[in-house]
């Protein structure tokens, strides 16, 4: 995962630990909102691609 853009990694029952690279951006997520909270971080970057 070192070398990803960006990580999603289980931290615990339920908990979710985002990653931009090696940087944790978000900490102890509910994994009820974590992909949301993935795909906005992805967003916010400027690397997301919708696909039509």
């Amino acid at each position: 995962m070192a070398d990803a853009d960006f990580g999603y990694v289980g931290s615990g029952v339920g908990k979710i630990t985002l990653y931009k690279g090696k940087e944790v951006v978000k900490r102890g997520l509910s994994s009820d909102v974590a992909v949301t909270e993935l795909i906005n971080l992805i967003r916010d970057n400027g690397m997301w691609v919708d696909v039509k």
